[in-house]
């Protein structure tokens, strides 16, 4: 019998990096595809539903054995449901290299005294740059002009981008709004205010010290908050409390001009709300990394609109950021399995009842 503890990586690595830490620290790495399998699959035309299918034929070999789980595959985030952790009683952990754990059931996670990680910070840098450029875009009309000019084949005309809402701008001497300041909306406020632009935030959580460090200024209110920006960036998580957070309410208090960023999760703005907004220049426009659904069903009204820019979930995308949030998961989650308190984890009201657990596996000789 295999006496190491192991982790399921339910589809293929997704980087060697992190996966080299579990190895050294001791653990047997289970995965459900091989390099080749994967790539095999997601060529495929029923990619979707052979994904799911390797997902469930690794916790069927793996499940019952892993102390811990890796959340993300190659068809992105994997559902992690209390039926899913039923099926593991020798979990520990469940990791994910991300920001967002929308996926993972975290309330049963805690029920049942098992830890989840994701990677705080790990994409800041390249969600916080994505959000800039958004802005940027819509400001400059930079995505408009280049669309023109290819559709046309002509070069763009200058007074009809003159005249188009909104009118065209420069960042600086602008206020920015940012809807959450964590890490990614920290990196924002950095970012923006190197364009000279200046930075508010709306953020519950964040203390008055922490605004003094980073140079904004903290609204009380989010209505507030929506009717004084020129811009308006989203970096919170989506939950009960955040979920259609902007909707036709929201939007009418934005001034005429101001546009709508989205770089978080798509179900905090109401999309149809959104589009409607848009079309009717309620606002100036709209730069969208995140929708829901996601993707837009085809034909969205969304789609038709010159002055809303789409990306397809890409902000977090590139091989540094893929990497560096992948390797901090897998450290916190090493951390947790070798006993020690992790640096930072998503319920840690579940930190007492998992060591109390640990402490009597370890006195049984179970770890």
């Amino acid at each position: 019998m295999n006496s190491k503890r192991q982790v399921l990586i339910p589809t293929t690595s997704n980087s060697p990096a992190a996966d080299q830490l579990f190895t050294n620290a001791g653990f047997e790495l289970n995965y459900g595809l091989t390099a080749a399998q994967a790539v095999q699959i997601q060529e495929a035309p029923d990619r979707d539903s052979q994904i799911a299918a390797a997902i469930e034929a690794a916790f069927g070999r793996h499940l019952e054995t892993a102390s811990a789980l890796q959340a993300l595959g190659i068809g992105g985030h994997i559902p992690v449901t209390a039926a899913v952790l039923d099926r593991a009683p020798n979990l520990e952990v469940v990791y994910i290299g991300a920001a967002g754990f929308d996926l993972i059931d975290v309330p049963a996670a805690t029920q049942r005294g098992i830890l989840v990680v994701n990677a705080p910070g790990g994409n800041a840098t390249g969600v916080a740059e994505h959000a800039i450029g958004l802005m940027l875009s819509l400001s400059h009309k930079i995505a408009v002009a280049d669309r023109q000019a290819h559709l046309t084949g002509q070069w763009s005309s200058r007074q009809e981008l003159k005249a188009a809402h909104p009118p065209l701008s420069v960042l600086g001497g602008k206020t920015l709004g940012l809807i959450g300041c964590g890490h990614i909306g920290r990196e924002v406020a950095r970012l923006a205010q190197a364009f000279g632009m200046r930075v508010r935030a709306y953020d519950p959580f964040m203390d008055e010290s922490v605004a003094a460090e980073l140079g904004i200024a903290r609204s009380v209110t989010l209505d507030a908050l929506l009717g004084s920006s020129d811009h308006i960036s989203l970096h919170t998580p989506l939950n009960d409390e955040t979920k259609n957070l902007i909707g036709p309410k929201q939007l009418e208090l934005m001034l005429p001009h101001a546009c709508l960023i989205n770089t978080a999760r798509g179900g905090t703005v109401d999309a149809d709300a959104l589009a409607v907004a848009v079309a009717e220049g309620q606002i100036g426009g709209a730069g969208l990394d995140v929708t829901e659904p996601e993707p837009l069903p085809d034909g969205h009204p969304l789609f038709s609109l010159p002055n809303v820019i789409l990306t397809p979930h890409i902000g977090g995308a590139s091989p540094e950021m893929l990497e560096q949030s992948a390797v901090t998961a897998a450290t916190l989650a090493v951390q947790i399995l070798q006993g020690t308190p992790p640096g930072s984890v998503v319920n840690p009201e579940a930190l007492e009842a998992y060591f109390i657990n640990r402490s009597t596996k370890v006195s049984a000789g179970a770890v």
